[in-house]
């Protein structure tokens, strides 16, 4: 007589034979698509909005955290749950200070990247979470822990992780930072002794929508090809990662943002200065002597896609400005300062070049604009504080091979990201300087006068 396999009322119900049988049978094909798509587009949110989170989003947000894997299912996480303003202010203060002493030890270029990263959104965001691991039970009495002591901050990571992409799949924006020291969070929070936490993760409604991450679009650093970082065997990579080091009221200035979208400008044109002017029209509208002098022009530069904007965008800005409706024109009138737009060769043709083949500007108008900026000057400087600007599609493409060549630099030196530029972007612009550069240099040396 055959018997049937006994089949357990709870628990695994399949057999050996079963999972031999169809090895992949466990799999879930009507999710994989989904899932791949939530991971692929997990970002890390620098700017949020004011408006609440839901109680049942933020539970789900939570309990996917809970539900991550853990060491011995120790379970060490615990989630705190940051709602009041000062706490989020005083957060804030304490993380501008680590960035700042972070910044002094590195690099110029990653120094200054470091200093151009948003940090609002501990302010911003509407919740924080501080993900805390309680380590208070010795590593020898967890399974797994006694070996690998640090497991309850791994498995504290991977909560992390489930958060971040069920949020992501909600809509929510999170973003995880870390420029703290470990000590001043911990009082703040009041943490008890043996209690570690894992940074501060800012959640919301994101105003932003990323397409890429962002340190991988402001050239950070560009993710590797998977081949780079899979190893058969055994450890086969020879150099160690690039090191950065040197070597031996929110919710008025997120409306402010919200009114700026109405105000013509470049997104990201002014860098750090952006979160400046939200603050500036944020304010009242002040009544003062100055004059901010505004430069514009088009830049023939831009045919060799140093931009991520058309050059037609310059035109449009002249426009809003003269109309009083651009960002740089509303921050002025805010600033108490009457506007002086200078047409320095929009839509114009001859005269100018795109640096490769020819110089910016010829002598001829080169003379003229040197003239009209004079005149200009001199009568701006008669109504007291004189502020600079200018308008152009490609202008700071100029500006750092002019900067180069008066400096003696090199191109690397002086090329910044642009807005809305990315990574590869960048390395075009470092190529263009450089054969400006090299063609200046060849046209000095055949005429050293």
């Amino acid at each position: 007589m055959t018997f049937r396999r006994p089949v357990p009322t709870i628990g695994d119900g399949t057999s050996a034979a079963e999972r031999a049988q169809a090895p992949d049978a466990w799999a879930m094909p009507e999710h994989t698509e989904a899932l791949a798509g939530v991971v692929a587009a997990r970002r890390d949110i620098r700017r949020f909005r004011p408006d609440p989170v839901p109680d049942e989003l933020l539970e789900a947000v939570l309990l996917a955290g809970h539900r991550g894997p853990s060491v011995g299912h120790s379970q060490p996480w615990r989630f705190i749950v940051v709602t009041e303003q000062a706490t989020r202010d005083a957060a804030a203060v304490m993380a501008d200070r680590a960035r700042l002493r972070q910044a002094a030890g590195m690099a110029e270029a990653s120094a200054r990247g470091l200093l151009d990263l948003r940090l609002e959104g501990i302010r911003e965001a509407p919740l924080g979470v501080v993900v805390a691991c309680d380590r208070r039970t010795p590593a020898a009495g967890v399974l797994g822990r006694a070996t690998f002591p640090d497991t309850d901050l791994w498995s504290c990571a991977a909560a992390i992780e489930n958060m971040w992409l069920t949020a992501r799949v909600h809509g929510l924006g999170l973003g995880w930072v870390t420029l703290f020291e470990p000590a001043e969070l911990a009082e703040l929070l009041g943490l008890p002794e043996g209690v570690e936490t894992l940074g501060w993760l800012c959640l919301g409604w994101p105003d932003e929508r990323p397409p890429e991450p962002g340190l991988e679009r402001a050239g950070w650093s560009r993710r590797l090809p998977l081949e780079q970082v899979v190893m058969r065997e055994r450890w086969t990579e020879a150099s160690p990662p690039v090191s950065h080091l040197r070597g031996p009221a929110q919710a008025e200035v997120v409306g402010a943002r919200d009114r700026a979208d109405d105000l013509l400008t470049v997104p990201g044109s002014l860098g750090a200065l952006d979160g400046v002017l939200d603050r500036i029209g944020a304010l009242r509208v002040v009544d003062g002597p100055g004059t901010l002098v505004i430069a514009a022009a088009d830049h023939p530069v831009t045919r060799h896609s140093i931009s991520a904007f058309d050059p037609s965008v310059t035109a449009d800005l002249v426009r809003a400005t003269r109309e009083g409706t651009s960002m740089g024109a509303v921050a002025a009138r805010a600033a108490g300062l009457r506007v002086d737009l200078v047409d320095a060769g929009v839509g114009a043709v001859g005269g100018r070049g795109d640096l490769v083949s020819s110089d910016a500007l010829d002598e001829q108008t080169y003379a003229a604009h040197l003239a009209l900026g004079r005149d200009r000057g001199r009568a701006a400087a008669g109504t007291g504080l004189v502020a600079l600007g200018e308008i152009g599609i490609g202008n700071t493409t100029v500006a750092a091979a002019l900067a180069a060549a008066l400096l003696g630099l090199r191109a690397t030196d002086v090329v910044g990201r642009g807005a809305s530029a990315d990574a590869a972007m960048v390395e075009r612009k470092v190529d263009i300087v450089e054969r400006a550069l090299a063609r200046w240099r060849s046209t000095v040396q055949q005429s050293p006068s």
